[in-house]
């Protein structure tokens, strides 16, 4: 059987339509299963982007993806005449794909479905009563240099680690540019080829020993020795970003997306507690 790679995960969803109408245009047959032209596009269409992309450029690709379609197919009916869906375990898997399939329709075209539009009122007043939520912390942008002292390091390899990263200091203080410092010396794979860039973060995103050593330094200036789990670091600030509230129409699309994501979460909560009432529920959590 034939592969094609990242194709199957979208093309695996396409379904087999034994109802075809006679005007709908097929594009394959395999026993009763049709594939119409239709849902081939409509499949495409709700494809990922990078499927979207990769057929826009190479669209010969679309008869690997009909083709595909037929071997699954034809396998399917394979399969019944074995009478593997009367399986067990395939019945199962059969059952839980379905329960997927019915609880995403459901989900979609009941639950979430109808929904009013969010109101520019309710966008002002949701930012007004969430405000620290749309407040970008103090940031700053620094590099590093990291010389790696492995774990269980002996006492002379340790020294051996820290008189390297001081002459290394020694070298950027005399004018030696940080960012080739670098990428020569440094051990930080996601890094080094950047100059040692770590980009802008705020505080609570490094181990707390490099955090209080960069937050402490002033643009432009290159810190001491720091020492991590990891061993040890030269830290050079580059920028400091203050800490400052966004204004409503930076966040306005945003703000909006959170009070559909909040809706759609009370709207389902409300929906399985009434379900809950209709198919009582039990879980055996002493059973595991």
């Amino acid at each position: 059987m034939r592969f094609y790679g990242i194709f199957v995960l979208a093309f695996c969803l396409l379904v087999t339509n034994v109802f075809a109408k006679e005007k709908e245009v097929v594009l394959a047959e395999v026993g009763p299963y049709k594939l119409t032209k239709a849902e081939f596009e409509a499949k495409l269409e709700s494809a990922p982007p990078q499927i979207k992309m990769i057929l826009a450029h190479q669209p010969e690709l679309k008869k690997a993806l009909i083709d595909r379609w037929v071997e699954i197919a034809l396998l399917s009916l394979g399969a019944k005449d074995a009478k593997l869906d009367q399986d067990p375990e395939v019945k199962l898997k059969i059952q839980e794909a379905t329960n997927q399939i019915l609880a995403q329709a459901y989900l979609e075209r009941v639950i979430l479905a109808h929904q009013k539009p969010v109101s520019e009122k309710e966008i002002k007043r949701y930012y007004e009563e969430h405000k620290d939520r749309y407040a970008e912390p103090e940031a700053i942008r620094a590099r590093h240099i990291l010389i790696e002292v492995p774990q269980g390091a002996s006492p002379e390899e340790k020294a051996k680690a820290l008189k390297k990263v001081q002459e290394i200091r020694e070298k950027a203080l005399k004018g030696e540019d940080f960012a080739q410092l670098a990428k020569k010396y440094s051990d930080d794979p996601g890094t080094r080829d950047k100059g040692g860039d770590l980009g802008f973060f705020s505080r609570g995103q490094m181990v707390k020993e490099f955090e209080e050593a960069a937050f402490s330094l002033k643009p432009g200036e290159i810190s001491q020795p720091v020492e991590t789990a990891f061993g040890y670091h030269l830290i050079k600030v580059e920028e400091k970003r203050p800490a400052r509230q966004k204004k409503l129409g930076e966040v306005k699309a945003q703000i909006k997306e959170d009070i559909e994501r909040e809706r759609q979460e009370e709207r389902l909560k409300a929906a399985l507690k009434s379900l809950e009432k209709k198919y009582p529920t039990k879980v055996y959590t002493d059973r595991l």
